[in-house]
């Protein structure tokens, strides 16, 4: 077990581990663990860097300044943060293609919630128990509780449990593709980001994935996108980059181009501006500099 380290003691831990001060001065780098992130998240995106495997600095990061560590932490929060209203509103718009296709067929609404409940019987309570005591839901829960239809229940549910919602609508009605597979994807990086896990701290292969590449996804970015076999085989089976590249293909496909704009300028400012606002650190990192590139392509086709 490692023992507890103060910040003097971890600043001295980073230094025995290669890491430098040259940009960032030690009581600055002091401050910044005390009020701004603590040890143990900044260093997870020392990952990205390669250690010495022979010389006397056997075991060391190569080329790793604490600053661009800080520069890491803060770009993988604001993807975090660029997620979380993408996926809010690709919610909404696939919440308002739902109802728009329901419209249109026979279901009466209510029978497809009761199908819902029975598929899992805990979520009728969760709704109205959990959910009874926020400030937003209270009201409605104790309005429909005894009649939940899905032009209702739909306000009430969680990314997840909508997703579930709307899987089991499409399952039941033939509307054609309507991208069923990508709804996971989009719900892994959504919560990531909205639990505050780290998003960009694992860029260097190998990879760990439970599940495999969607096929529609691949193809999509073979066909449309234009990037290669090898690029695909090489990143997609990264869990980050897919999930992206996921959000960012059924948000064309979802989501009003009118209600894009937003998304798409706060898209380019992060990716074109942000993340290159000190390029100069990456510059002897290629696997960040190829992540980087590989992610752009798949931007530059969508925004």
């Amino acid at each position: 077990m490692r023992p507890k380290l103060s910040i003097p003691a971890q600043i001295k831990d980073m230094k025995e581990a290669g890491i430098t001060f040259d940009i960032v001065s030690e009581a600055d780098a002091r401050r910044y663990l005390d009020s701004y992130s603590y040890y143990f998240r900044l260093k997870a995106y020392a990952k990205n860097y390669e250690k010495y495997t022979s010389t006397d600095k056997h075991g060391q990061y190569i080329n790793l300044d604490f600053a661009y560590l800080m520069d890491l932490s803060d770009i993988d929060a604001s993807l975090r943060d660029l997620v979380l209203r993408m996926s809010s509103t690709l919610e909404f718009y696939l919440k308002v293609k739902m109802i728009s296709d329901f419209n249109t067929t026979d279901e009466d609404g209510y029978e497809i919630v009761q199908e819902l409940f029975r598929m899992q019987p805990e979520l009728k309570s969760k709704i109205e128990e959990d959910k009874s005591n926020t400030s937003t839901s209270n009201e409605l829960i104790a309005k429909y509780k005894n009649e939940w239809a899905i032009w209702n229940i739909v306000e009430v549910l969680s990314f997840g449990q909508f997703s579930e919602l709307y899987a089991l609508f499409y399952n039941r009605n033939d509307f054609g593709e309507v991208y069923l597979s990508l709804i996971h994807p989009v719900r892994m990086i959504r919560n990531a980001a909205a639990h505050n896990n780290c998003l960009i701290n694992r860029l260097r292969p190998p990879y760990s994935r439970s599940n495999s590449p969607s096929y529609l996804l691949r193809s999509e970015l073979m066909q449309n996108v234009g990037l290669s076999k090898k690029s695909l085989d090489n990143k997609l089976v990264h869990p980050v980059f897919h999930d992206f590249a996921a959000l960012l293909f059924l948000f064309s496909k979802i989501v009003p181009e009118s209600a894009r704009e937003r998304s798409y300028n706060e898209m380019n400012d992060l990716f074109y501006n942000r993340m290159l606002r000190n390029k100069e650190y990456y510059a002897k990192n290629n696997i960040i500099e190829s992540c980087y590139n590989f992610v752009m392509k798949i931007i530059a086709h969508y925004c």
